[in-house]
């Protein structure tokens, strides 16, 4: 096979499924049905997936209301997740969204996405915030606004490898407000493990600057003690 057709032939396959690798789009038809949805019964404060619908849960995320997330971090999630971020396939982004729109309830008109940050460092490192690509395609779609009004502070550590009270006490004071927050904040993240980093710090900073109420969705929980449960 000739050079110019094989670059033909990569220019439409591309980089193939991030979860099987069957040449094509980013995120197959077979892989995108295996994700594990969260549906029905659950928490109706954090969406933490019991056998029955409740109220609120001791896994509810401290300051946030109503948070949801699209399915569990299980099945082809964890290598489309690791393949979005360490591998830097950008095209992921739009189909994960895809995962995340069909799954979960739009908010209520005026609510305003917020991504969460990444350091200064990591984001040199990564070349993107896999958060603000994931709200920049919900908000297209949901006819939302996106606010970048969070930032990371630098000195704080990774998150990569800590259980749940390292990562509560990392992320205490790691977020800050850039001007004022929106009255109604919904944030964005790809991956719920022990809610600290949304609970302990964003939210925090988002009241602090003047936000109401604020709420959150993600592509994917983890249960704690689950394998995988430790996401960076």
């Amino acid at each position: 096979m000739s050079r110019l057709l094989t670059a033909l032939l990569d220019s439409i396959i591309g980089d193939g499924c991030a979860a099987c690798g069957m040449p094509g789009p980013p995120l197959c038809a077979p892989c995108r049905a295996a994700i594990p949805l969260l549906a029905g019964a659950g928490c109706n404060g954090c969406g933490y997936p019991w056998p029955r619908p409740v109220p609120a849960c001791p896994e509810c995320i401290a300051g946030v209301v109503g948070a949801r997330q699209a399915g569990s971090y299980s099945g082809p999630v964890p290598a489309l997740v690791t393949a979005f971020k360490d591998h830097r396939r950008r095209a992921l982004a739009d189909p994960l969204a895809a995962v995340m729109r069909a799954a979960l309830a739009p908010p209520p008109p005026g609510a305003v996405l917020v991504p969460i940050p990444l350091t200064r460092s990591r984001l040199s490192d990564r070349g993107f915030n896999q958060a603000a690509l994931l709200a920049g395609h919900l908000a297209r779609s949901w006819g939302l606004r996106v606010h970048d009004c969070l930032a990371r502070d630098d000195a704080a550590p990774s998150q990569r490898g800590s259980g749940g009270r390292a990562r509560r006490m990392q992320v205490r004071t790691a977020f800050h407000p850039r001007g004022r927050a929106p009255l109604h904040a919904v944030l964005v993240d790809d991956v719920v493990t022990t809610g600290a980093t949304l609970s302990a710090a964003a939210a925090r900073a988002l009241r602090g600057a003047g936000c109401a109420r604020v709420g959150a969705v993600a592509l994917a929980r983890v249960a704690p003690g689950a394998p995988g449960s430790r996401v960076g």
